[in-house]
């Protein structure tokens, strides 16, 4: 899915344009998701991007996917694809399932991520609160083998959310927890069930990249056991309204994926060339046509951006 937002004023000092991602147009079907394995590899709401890897030798995907599965009862791998709230945020139909290291990042430099709302998977939260196979129950004393694990049931599962500014470089993190049974009074433990706003705008810089990390009290041999998931929704960004996005009709680039040229083709501008955490690799200007050599990139997953005098046209380009 592509979001395109045109600009109607090309020079309006001091204002911003706000938009949200929610999803709702990503999908047509009813009970399905896309976990990448018909690629391209990540969803690009322009500016900002949602990293996904597909192994289509092993079948599953790290990163993100995008779901409107409904399913809150049924526990197991099975379905992972599913919010434990039984929809998306505010009852939408659709929102996205993060999984393992999942990042997301503004392709230009000048787009800030503001918010967005997360809440458990029903995997997670079902494996914490009944045990499966490899996940405790949690509140007990013991793991899923029977086994003592010195938790004394004072268990938990949280999140680490960690911004960045690609620009200057700043960084800090946030934790929020999904679950949490420490508390003194049992009856004050909880599985989360429902959808929390998590605000990025108190932080001392403006976030353009968000990578995420689990942590957990249940931990085995080969890592944590509790399923590292979480669903995401409502992802609200910032940027100035002169660098709003142009209409990407406009210009061409091929081919892509790129072995060594690629060709674009478009109304004049400035071309940069970053990696996805946002480290500028090339620029250069360009004049209706002109070429760029990838040959001697590594291969992977870079960002492309034509600043013209009415935006910013960004496009995600696969060496």
């Amino acid at each position: 899915m592509k979001n395109f937002y045109i600009l109607t004023i090309a020079l309006f000092f001091g204002a911003n344009a706000n938009a949200q991602i929610d999803f709702e147009s990503s999908l047509t079907e009813p009970e399905s998701y896309n976990n990448g394995s018909e690629g391209p590899e990540g969803f690009d709401f322009s500016p900002i991007q949602l990293v996904n890897y597909y192994d289509s030798e092993f079948s599953y995907f790290t990163g993100f996917a995008i779901s409107n599965v409904t399913d809150n009862v049924t526990p197991g791998y099975t379905n992972q694809y599913s919010a434990y709230a039984g929809a998306g945020a505010n009852n939408s139909n659709t929102y996205a399932v993060a999984y393992s290291n999942p990042e997301i990042y503004s392709s230009i430099a000048e787009a800030r991520i503001l918010s967005f709302d997360l809440s458990n998977t029903t995997y997670a939260a079902l494996s914490m609160l009944e045990g499966d196979s490899y996940g405790k129950k949690f509140g007990e004393a013991t793991n899923a083998a029977g086994e003592d694990d010195g938790t004394n049931g004072e268990d938990y599962f949280k999140v680490w959310i960690i911004c960045e500014n690609s620009n200057n470089g700043s960084k800090d993190s946030l934790e929020f927890y999904l679950a949490d049974y420490r508390f003194a009074n049992n009856a004050e433990d909880y599985i989360l069930n429902t959808w929390e706003s998590i605000s990025l705008t108190d932080l001392s810089f403006d976030v353009t990249n968000i990578s995420m990390r689990f942590e957990s009290s249940d931990n085995g041999e080969f890592g944590m056991n509790t399923p590292a998931y979480l669903a995401v929704d409502n992802i609200m960004w910032e940027a100035p309204l002169y660098i709003a996005e142009t209409n990407q009709k406009d210009f061409e680039f091929y081919p892509n994926p790129v072995n060594n040229l690629l060709n674009i083709n478009g109304p004049e501008g400035f071309v940069t060339v970053t990696t996805i955490n946002g480290e500028k690799i090339k620029e250069h200007l360009h004049d209706s046509k002109s070429t760029i050599d990838f040959s001697a990139l590594p291969s992977g997953i870079y960002i492309l951006n034509v600043n013209t005098p009415n935006g910013i046209t960004s496009k995600r380009i696969i060496k």
